[in-house]
């Protein structure tokens, strides 16, 4: 007999299991994005928008829901984003 109710039980298991989805989203597209063999921990942002297959209009709204960009201090357009944050941004983003 368990110690645990029922409930108790399949609400430890859900939990259980976003968290092993989340982790295994998390990798997913960590590889995905880290295909190249990049020396930086850096993408450029029309990099990102290509593997991750969205549009410029989607990365204006996860930078406005907190995504921090990078820019060169010398005068560019060029925007880049940390891999780790971008990843972690999207999958804990649900």
């Amino acid at each position: 007999m368990s110690e645990f109710d029922p409930l108790t039980t399949l609400t430890s298991r859900l939990i259980a299991d976003d968290v092993i989805r989340r982790v295994s989203d998390y990798d997913k597209l960590q590889a995905k994005l880290r295909t190249n063999d990049r020396v930086l921990p850096y993408i450029s942002k029309q990099t990102a928008m290509s593997d991750l297959e969205i549009s410029d209009n989607t990365m204006s709204k996860f930078e406005k829901n907190g995504l921090k960009r990078y820019k060169p201090d010398y005068k560019t357009s060029l925007v880049y984003y940390l891999i780790d944050d971008l990843c972690k941004f999207i999958v804990l983003a649900d």
